[in-house]
């Protein structure tokens, strides 16, 4: 990620944007409920949804800002799953250089890797 890049700073400002942004949506509907008033189920409803969007607009701009800085997605579920850096490839394959490094999905595990075999320096991921 080259932090001198504009691009790079507008696209983490978008991703915090839209944060920020899903954070005031959560508090205006819990705002809504204190004026909805009545039944306990009713509540519970309005409680559950705001809850359930703040959390899928949290992901989507965490999968966004982690974009903006360079980091790699997996694509097991939506939003994507930022991948992390567990290692290296140690030898010349297809494209990749012995030095590149290898991502994994800290929910499915999988990696950039493939079937190939590369020098892991993360410790083994939890199932």
């Amino acid at each position: 990620m080259p932090l001198d890049d504009p691009g790079t700073w507008m696209a983490g400002i978008g991703a915090w944007k839209v944060a920020v942004e899903s954070v005031r949506s959560t508090i205006a509907m819990l705002r809504d409920l204190r004026s909805v008033g009545g039944g306990s189920e009713e509540e519970k409803k309005v409680i559950d949804t705001a809850l359930s969007v703040a959390s899928a607009n949290t992901a989507i701009a965490e999968a966004q800002l982690a974009k903006a800085f360079g980091y790699e997605l997996c694509k097991c579920e939506f939003p994507p799953t930022p991948m992390r850096t567990v290692g290296y490839f140690g030898h010349r394959h297809g494209e990749h250089r012995e030095t590149d490094p290898v991502y994994e999905c800290p929910k499915c595990g999988s990696t950039n890797a493939g079937p190939f075999m590369y020098q892991r320096t993360a410790p083994e991921r939890s199932k």
